[in-house]
């Protein structure tokens, strides 16, 4: 024989018709895709399979119980359960039935982690309410499968997305042209992958000095907390802060946002260590171990990516660097000369290209050696960029010729007297030699980096055979 109970669900008059409404409510948790959604349909049969007055189930996140569901039969129970519950400390009493709180707080476990509680509250308890112990037991193990099995796949998920996120975040780091713009898009991403409020990176400098670079989130907003003066204050203290390879964190002072805690996570590189930090803004005391795992992650892309960049840079530098006077070669010249070039055209602005070729050099090596010589070559290079601007370009692009190029200028007598005062800072008097200078225009006496060149070229050696020593700038 079948009945029917007032909630609408048929049971077998064989069965206690409380089993039937939980094996149903089970199968109809089964069917929501929210658990929120799930757990507030289990609060609302628990209130009839056990004649409770409030159900709640709070579950354990990040070290604290969370209230995710609660069901009462009405509002009165509702907000004196909360209002007693608010900051209460829940003490699981494994089944012991308090009958002075009229309640039951009831661990949710599965395979001995620590999920949550459910909490059962009555406005009077009788024998039948203790005669339910046995029932509860099958009740709170099929939950606690049910919210761990969810949580697992909510889990999987989570991760299934930060790991697409983190390939996709590669293919961007590696792509970056520059350091500044590495460490902007890595700040996006920390914000899209773990959902915190803002944060920074603390990069050490070549000189030991520690530097905020690129904040995100609410930190590049302007606001009255001054927490750049707050982090220089900390790295300050010698006998607080060193460069440590174990993620830590500090407690934050008072600031507009409540925060609570920053997390700092080493930036560490295969060659160098660590070479900066990640300084993450959390709204909360702890990390869950899903976060920190994606967090660990995303910091190593970060390091092999921002590694790779100064590899990369440094290979640069050295292909295009003369080794010998620490300025550019031939082959970084013409690069720099035909970004120069276009920006130039940019500003609709002129630069004068300057080939320099040093007199009597040839006698300097055979009469003094190739030491003296170097060290000429070393010393006049220093004094050729310390006589111009931090615009201008200075290189070495032959033996003893080098090239200048002198921005926003144009053939006229002040161009003249600046490069005369270039000249006389050379230094040349001191190995007995001179120089001489061929002068073209950019853009009106050529417009590319060969007939520029060219001309500047033959001009100097014009210079040469009227008797060395000339300025030819016609």
């Amino acid at each position: 024989m079948r009945l029917q109970n007032n909630l609408g669900i048929e049971y077998s008059s064989q069965s206690p018709p409380y089993a039937e409404i939980f094996l149903t409510t089970i199968q109809e948790m089964n069917s929501e895709t929210n658990l929120v959604t799930a757990l507030n349909l289990f609060t609302k049969r628990c209130l009839t399979l056990f004649s409770c007055s409030v159900v709640a189930i709070y579950l354990q996140e990040e070290g604290n119980y969370t209230l995710y569901s609660i069901s009462a039969t009405n509002e009165e129970y509702r907000n004196s359960f909360l209002q007693k519950n608010s900051t209460k400390d829940f003490q699981p009493n494994t089944f012991e039935l308090n009958e002075r709180e009229k309640e039951w707080v009831l661990p949710l476990t599965h395979f001995e982690k620590t999920l949550g509680l459910l909490v059962l509250g009555f406005s009077q308890i009788d024998d039948n309410t203790k005669k339910l112990k046995n029932f509860l037991n099958t009740v709170v193990s099929l939950t606690s499968s049910f919210i761990f099995e969810r949580q697992l796949r909510v889990d999987a998920l989570e991760r299934e997305q930060a790991l697409t996120l983190l390939l996709r975040g590669t293919e961007i780091l590696v792509q970056s042209e520059s350091e500044a713009q590495l460490l902007s898009e890595a700040g996006e991403m920390a914000m899209e992958i773990l959902f915190l409020p803002g944060g920074f990176f603390l990069l050490e400098d070549p000189d030991g000095t520690w530097e905020i670079r690129s904040p995100f989130g609410r930190l590049r907003q302007e606001m009255e907390w001054d927490w750049r003066t707050w982090v220089k204050h900390y790295i300050s203290k010698e006998d607080c802060f060193r460069r440590s390879t174990m993620v830590h964190y500090l407690d934050i002072e008072d600031n507009p946002f409540n925060w609570e805690r920053v997390w700092i996570h080493p930036l560490q590189t295969h060659h160098s260590g660590v070479i900066g930090e990640l300084w993450l803004m959390n709204t909360k005391e702890h990390l869950s171990d899903k976060k920190q795992e994606i967090l660990a992650a995303f910091v190593r892309v970060v390091g092999v990516a921002l590694e790779t960049m100064r590899q990369k840079e440094e290979l640069t530098h050295l292909a295009n660097t003369d080794r010998l006077t620490g300025i550019l070669n031939r082959q970084g010249f013409e690069q720099r000369m035909r970004e120069e070039m276009a920006s130039t055209l940019r500003r609709n602005s002129s630069f004068l290209l300057l080939v320099l070729d040093l007199d009597l050099f040839k006698q300097l090596n055979d009469t003094k050696g190739h030491p003296v010589g170097d060290m000429a070559l070393k010393e006049i290079a220093q004094n050729l960029r310390s006589a111009v601007r931090e615009q201008d370009i200075v290189a070495r692009t032959g033996g003893d010729e080098f090239t200048v190029i002198l921005t926003d200028i144009c053939k006229k007598e002040e161009s003249l007297q600046v490069i005369r005062r270039m000249r006389k800072s050379m230094g040349l008097e001191r190995y007995n030699l001179g120089v001489s200078i061929g002068v073209a225009e950019f853009p009106s006496e050529g417009r590319t980096y060969e007939e520029l060149y060219r001309l500047a070229d033959q001009r100097l050696y014009r210079g040469k055979n009227l008797g060395k020593g000339y300025i030819i700038t016609n």
